[in-house]
Formats: structure tokens, sequence, C-alpha cells
């Protein structure tokens, strides 16, 4: 279960921090350090030893812990973190879109590029980022559905939800962009809002966009090709953009795909809840 430690040892990742008005900076690569604790999983009011993302030593508190309402299978588990600076006791991560400041605990570890470590170490994923966010998705990376691991889905997750289409941690979008996402087992379906037009954007891998049709804020797929030609030969529109559906046939690696929606004013329209996961089909 996710909401247990299973070692001691923690990594305290701020995947939720606010972003400026332009793309947000990579994650950072996050740092290890013995939990100063009882050997039991920690619970509210217990001190953390730790190192937050940027590898600096800090002592956080556990604030409180609760199920994620977002998870029908009960396995997912949310806490307050609190971090102590200068005497004082401050809320560690920003308010994901239902107002909360909580993490999920993870085994592994995240790379400023993106790449994910397995390991005994344990991440707190803020649900403000895209760690998070992908696990409340429904991308349960420790977990198999139907004998598919859901690890490479989480991976590709966290690139569409960047929107890291050269797979090197570098984003193209901005905090708090609305998408439709959708994938290969059913776990997301295509959900668009009357009235509000979309277009496809991408079809995603977990090394980063394995078809991009038009990204997220610009239609200047030649721009993102120009930052690495390699990555995305032969994988942007020549003509006409294929369509998810296309794109899910011809690239057989694409996990995730989305739609961006098509004009900016309804690209931050406020969201109150995450997108519920389905069961898959």
């Amino acid at each position: 279960m996710v909401g247990s430690f299973r070692a001691s040892i923690v990594v305290i990742v701020v995947a939720g921090c606010s972003s400026p008005p332009a793309s947000p900076p990579p994650e950072p690569a996050p740092a290890a350090a013995p939990v100063a604790a009882a050997a039991h999983d920690p619970g509210p009011g217990d001190l953390l030893d730790a190192r937050d993302e940027a590898g600096q030593s800090l002592r956080f508190r556990i604030d409180s812990v609760a199920p994620a309402s977002e998870d029908p299978d009960g396995e997912v588990f949310l806490y307050g973190l609190s971090v102590e600076q200068e005497g004082a006791w401050t809320a560690y991560c920003s308010p994901d879109i239902a107002g909360r400041s909580v993490a999920v605990p993870v085994a592994g570890s995240w790379a400023g590029d993106g790449r994910y470590t397995p390991g005994d170490e344990i991440t707190f994923a803020c649900t403000s980022g895209a760690i998070g966010k992908c696990i409340l998705f429904g991308y349960k990376p420790w977990k198999s559905v139907n004998g598919t691991s859901l690890a490479p889905y989480h991976a590709a997750c966290v690139r569409m939800v960047r929107a890291d289409y050269c797979g090197d941690g570098t984003p193209h979008t901005q905090d708090g962009t609305r998408i439709d996402i959708f994938d290969r087992l059913g776990i997301q379906r295509p959900d668009p809002e009357p009235g509000i037009p979309e277009v496809f954007e991408a079809a995603w891998a977990p090394e980063g966009a394995a078809y991009l049709a038009t990204p997220r804020w610009s239609d200047d797929v030649a721009a993102v090709v120009a930052e690495c030609p390699d990555t995305l030969k032969g994988r942007t529109p020549v003509g006409a953009p294929l369509t998810a559906e296309q794109a899910q046939a011809r690239y057989p690696e694409a996990l995730l795909f989305n739609a961006r929606m098509r004009d900016d004013a309804d690209k931050t329209r406020p969201l109150s809840a995450f997108p519920a996961p389905h069961s898959p089909q």
C-alpha cells in the first residue's frame, strides 16, 4: 500500500510548488536522508529529518493522514506536511485544485529530467505537481491491471502533465492549464465539455511525446522540434495532423493521449476536482 512507509529513507519532492506565468522550471533531482522516527509508520505529530528536492536538510512534520477521496480502491493516502523554518511551521506543498496542501508517499525517486529510479527511498509527491497528480488520475506505479504494469503509464503521465515533449525535463506549459486525458486501458477516458472546443495535442510514451500534433500553448510545432530534432523526428504532422485514434494505431509505444483546449481563454478555467479514474476496460 502506498500509504505505508517501506524503508527508513525519505525523499521529499516539491512537485507542486507555484509556477511563474511562463513555463515552470523542471523539478530538481531529489536527495535522501534518514528518517528520525520510531520503527512504525509515521503519523500525525511525527517529525522527519530529511532533505528537500534541492538537497537542503530540513525538518518536516506530519500534520495529517487521510485516504484520497479520488481513489476508489482506498490505496492512496494523503499526507499533510509542514516544514520548520525560523522556528515556525508552514505547509510544505502548494494547494492542489481541491485546495489541499498534501502529498502522496511513493517508493523511488525522480531526477530533474523526469527519469524514475526505483529503490527503497520514499518520495512525498505533492498533489499539486505532476508526480502526485498522475497517481490521483489512477496511474499507480506500484500496481498492475490485468497483467499490465501501470509504472510506464505513470511515467508517460508525468511527461504529459508537464508537456515534456522532448523527454528531457523541459516543460512547455503553464501552471493550472486544463487538458483532457485518456489512455489505452480506459483508466481515464475522453471527457470534453460542451461549448469548449478541444484539439488533439499529443500521444505520450514514458520517454516523452511519441507524437506531437500541436503544442499546448502555441501552434508552433517547429519550435518544439528545434529543441530536440532527433527525438521528434518523424513524430510530428506532415500535412494534416493525425487524430488521436490514428496516433494510437501508428505509435504502439504511446500509452496516454491528451487534447488541449483550443482557445486560450478556456485553457486556465478553474477546476475544483481531479478527473476521476475509471475501472480499466
